[in-house]
């Protein structure tokens, strides 16, 4: 919290406000306020997409930006509304700053399944777009016996399930939370430790989301 709810990049000033709520529709989904993202990586692909599936560039000339078209930085904290893939040499830009806009590419598409796509998405659509997660065996486990529900958390798969069918309950937090962490742990794994140093003492709960997610070798793009 790429909540990273998805990832921003303004500069670390504390956890943004999360003005998102999730309101029950006629079926039964949990569907979010707020607007998708209209571009993302298509799964095995270099392509940006639109929403309907449409090629529009290629992830080297891809950058992350606000609503505003300012192109953001490269952080750990929050998606925004409006955040959206633009065409943009990578020329300049760190290895680490590509990895960033990368993960926001590969984290667009996620977050707009369980935030708004939920009533048409399947598992086959589902297990394409976390197929980056997947490699990487991030988040792989769920635990719902906390003594809070700020202190559980759910897998891959458990999320879907969860966004599937949740029984009319809201369910916002736990999604935001799994954007949150996915985003996080996926950018810990394709950035440089000094990278991770910043996710770290820039976190607004003082964690250390790459020690969090336990990773023994780093897998990067």
């Amino acid at each position: 919290m790429i909540s990273f709810a998805a990832l921003c990049a303004c500069a670390h000033v504390g956890r943004p406000a999360d003005n998102y709520a999730c309101n029950i529709n006629e079926a039964g989904y949990c569907i979010f306020t707020g607007t998708p993202h209209q571009t993302g990586l298509k799964p095995g692909t270099d392509d940006i997409i639109d929403r309907d599936g449409h090629v529009l560039f290629a992830i080297h000339d891809a950058v992350a930006a606000n609503s505003d078209g300012q192109i953001l930085e490269a952080k750990g904290t929050p998606a925004a509304d409006g955040d959206d893939l633009i065409e943009s040499p990578q020329e300049g830009l760190s290895d680490d700053e590509k990895a960033f806009h990368r993960v926001m590419a590969i984290m667009f598409p996620i977050r707009n399944a369980l935030m708004y796509d939920i009533e048409s998405l399947t598992q086959e659509d589902w297990d394409a777009w976390v197929a980056a997660l997947a490699s990487r065996k991030i988040k792989e486990t769920t635990f719902t016996e906390g003594p809070t529900p700020k202190d559980n958390y759910y897998s891959r798969q458990g999320i879907f399930d969860l966004a599937k069918n949740p029984d009319g309950q809201d369910i916002h937090h736990d999604v935001m939370k799994f954007l949150e962490e996915a985003g996080l742990y996926l950018l810990c794994h394709v950035t440089s430790n000094d990278f991770n140093e910043m996710l770290k003492e820039t976190h607004p709960e003082g964690h250390d989301p790459c020690e969090d997610a336990g990773i023994t070798e780093k897998i990067p793009f």
